[in-house]
């Protein structure tokens, strides 16, 4: 190998490293930021209460959760926000108690007087089609942002073609050339 290709391999080895670290890092950033949840819990699919269904796992008839319905960019404890279907959801949102939901007073019930929500049944087990499933506030009521998908996708691809170039860099580094098996059949 000669020093110009070894300069050159050596520049690309260290070009995909910086580039993978740095797209690792920025996909570390997007979900510890919050970006990724806030994409995820995007718009309300219905008319009701945006919640952080997190803050009220522990509720039961005897000792049910209230919920301060307040207005608010942002859910903080035990809060629920009004909500309008296609309206963007307050951060720390992770469900929607629907309209339907209070009226039933099954489960949720709203307290006027309190201005506040009464929760008595977080979860139950609820049967669809044949199947078994654990029925809670958390993801309902939530339409997400279709372009967080193509985001996901895109950063594994762009993630993907850094390593491999970083990996090619690296073999030239070792002067080690891989052959390409050739897979046609032997006549």
């Amino acid at each position: 190998m000669t020093p110009t290709e070894k300069k050159k391999a050596w520049v690309k080895l260290i070009f995909w490293f910086a580039a993978s670290v740095a797209l690792a890092s920025y996909m570390v950033y997007s979900y510890a930021s919050g970006q990724m949840v806030r994409w995820y819990y995007y718009t309300a699919s219905t008319d009701g209460y945006a919640i952080d269904a997190n803050t009220f796992n522990k509720a039961t008839p005897a000792q049910p959760v209230r919920l301060a319905i307040t207005a608010s960019d942002e859910i903080i404890g035990t809060q629920a926000v009004p909500v309008k279907n296609g309206q963007r959801l307050p951060a720390h949102t992770n469900g929607v108690i629907s309209l339907s939901d209070l009226k039933s007073g099954k489960r949720v019930a709203l307290e006027s007087e309190a201005n506040s929500i009464r929760v008595m049944v977080p979860s139950r087990i609820a049967e669809s089609k044949g199947f078994k499933y654990r029925d809670t506030f958390k993801h309902k009521g939530v339409r997400t942002n279709p372009w967080s998908g193509v985001w996901n996708v895109a950063m594994i691809l762009i993630l993907g073609f850094s390593l491999g170039k970083f990996a090619e860099g690296a073999t030239d580094c070792m002067s080690i050339k891989i052959e390409k098996i050739d897979h046609a059949i032997a006549h």
